[in-house]
């Protein structure tokens, strides 16, 4: 694979590979939930985070990306690049109140804004996600429907690191993959889960 061009750090990988004899860069992003940009040792952090680094000084640092206060509305800007009401994430999804109904408020990544994978895709990217999406739970607002050719995704907004469970404990987090639901494997651990569902996708 030639030389990661883009790299934003924030546990999601989303990866477009450009085909073989393209020489158009590649895009790795890392979206993290819950971490900030001064943890990490490339924008001024205390904590040793030596392979980010690596990533965030061969690649581009973006310093004027903004988030919203949780983790889908940002999702959705992120993926959109446009404020999270007109991409239908005006507040967490599924935790919308009742005067918060309608457009804006959709609750999934809607259809009146075009996704990164679904344009990197049509450039003839090759698209590629593993982690959590938390962007919609059905076939239609799926990662796969957003313009991803094989992904691994926790659908929902959170589960246990090392297990199925879902946030409360009670009962299964619902994961898929390619369309699929999949039980996870018996020594998962989401990170290095995440990790090698990607790693597998680039050699295969």
């Amino acid at each position: 694979m030639k030389q990661l061009s883009l790299c934003l750090v924030s546990v999601t990988f989303l990866l477009a590979c450009s085909p073989s004899k393209d020489n158009r860069p590649n895009i790795l992003l890392i979206v993290a939930d819950d971490l900030a940009y001064t943890d990490l040792g490339a924008f001024g952090g205390e904590i040793r985070t030596p392979n980010l680094d690596a990533l965030a000084y061969a690649g581009v640092k973006l310093t004027q990306f903004y988030v919203a206060p949780t983790c889908s509305p940002t999702r959705s800007m992120l993926l959109s690049g446009t404020d999270n009401h007109l991409a239908g994430l005006g507040n967490m999804a599924g935790d919308f109140r009742e005067n918060q109904v309608g457009e804006g408020y959709e609750g999934y990544l809607n259809f009146r804004v075009a996704a990164l994978p679904e344009l990197l895709k049509d450039a003839g990217y090759h698209t590629y996600m593993a982690g959590k999406w938390h962007l919609g739970l059905t076939p239609e607002t799926s990662p796969g429907a957003r313009g991803f050719e094989r992904y691994f995704s926790l659908l929902s907004g959170g589960a246990g690191h090392l297990s199925q469970l879902n946030l409360t404990g009670s009962e299964p987090a619902y994961y898929e993959e390619d369309g699929k639901p999949v039980d996870l494997p018996e020594d998962f651990y989401s990170s290095r889960t995440y990790s090698e569902k990607m790693i597998g996708y680039l050699e295969n």
